[in-house]
């Protein structure tokens, strides 16, 4: 794939975070620097409407394009099908790198795991027992967003 041709993507998800809380879409809201920054530099939604109230249904159907019973993915516990189309799965093949920061509640079967190239998973439980990575899980993925002497 031709780099002049290929956007970046970076897909930003808040997990229950209503739009009146960022200053960005609401006159109440409180200054995110680093996210109006992106919205001036990037696509920015205005609106959007949810196709499911829960987190799961909701997330499978902007990865897939598709309302949650045409996926069979209904509920919170039911993450994405098998073998399904989904926007990292495109973005994949065709010549993207991808990766997946934060809480997943999306994804768990293994082809669609293996899609990504950088994973630094939080859920609801936190890390797993024994996979403390230290005061800088913050900073886990830097590597591949920037160069380390472009960090500094």
């Amino acid at each position: 794939m031709n780099d002049k041709q290929a956007p970046n993507v970076l897909f930003i998800m808040a997990d229950q975070m209503k739009a009146s809380v960022l200053k960005l879409y609401s006159d109440i809201g409180i200054d995110a620097p680093g996210l109006e920054r992106l919205a001036a530099e990037g696509v920015r939604f205005e609106n959007a409407i949810t196709p499911h109230p829960l987190c799961v249904p909701a997330r499978t159907s902007i990865m897939t394009g598709r309302y949650p019973h045409s996926t069979g993915c209904r509920r919170n516990e039911t993450l994405m099908p098998e073998n399904q189309q989904h926007a990292f799965r495109i973005w994949k093949e065709n010549g993207f790198v991808t990766g997946l920061i934060g809480k997943n509640h999306c994804f768990i079967e293994p082809s669609d795991l293996k899609l990504f190239d950088v994973r630094c998973e939080i859920s609801h439980g936190g890390l797993p027992q024994g996979t403390y990575k230290g005061e800088n899980v913050g900073n886990t993925g830097m590597e591949w967003v920037v160069s380390e002497k472009d960090i500094n």
